[in-house]
């Protein structure tokens, strides 16, 4: 994914920071979705922003892009990640009794954007799938990664993952 279009974007200590909005959907206007990329500085430094993520509180609220900037180079690779399990084991470990229940996550960025899909489903339906901003600044995804996609009014974060080789995407 490229753009040349003005982006939020910020840098920080170690490692930039982009968010793309999704679009609002369904008339919901109480809640704001967006898809994050974390990007260390230093191509070995995806360990040190992982360890200051999880053990830092308050690190997703305090690093969040909150200003259009003008790009000078903005890629993110193309890739699609999905995950999927079988639920009702979960819940028969836990001495509940439920039909065979699915849960299936998705993730797809490309040329068009960002796709993200989650849903369960039981054995009868199937499965579905104050300062002022620097004038440009890059964010070119070519080294390790983090992303995640996050409902920014209550923080919650939905799907985060780590694209180790952003060259072997697909």
């Amino acid at each position: 994914m490229t753009s040349d279009e003005d982006q939020y974007i910020a840098a920080y200590d170690g490692f930039k920071v982009a968010r793309l909005p999704f679009q609002g959907g369904r008339g919901d206007t109480n809640r704001t979705f967006a898809m994050y990329f974390y990007l260390p500085r230093k191509k070995d430094g995806l360990d040190n922003l992982v360890e200051r993520i999880a053990t830092t509180p308050g690190f997703l609220d305090a690093h969040i892009p909150s200003c259009e900037v003008k790009v000078g180079t903005f890629t993110i690779p193309k890739f699609e990640i999905s995950f999927g399990f079988l639920v009702s084991e979960v819940f028969s470990q836990l001495g509940l009794d439920s039909n065979k229940l699915y849960h299936k996550a998705c993730i797809r960025i490309d040329e068009s954007g960002v796709e993200a899909a989650a849903a369960t489903a039981d054995e009868a339906c199937g499965c579905y799938l104050g300062m002022e901003p620097p004038k440009r600044i890059d964010f070119v995804a070519n080294k390790p990664f983090i992303f995640l996609i996050r409902e920014d009014t209550t923080g919650t974060v939905l799907f985060v993952g780590q694209i180790f080789d952003p060259s072997q995407s697909s």
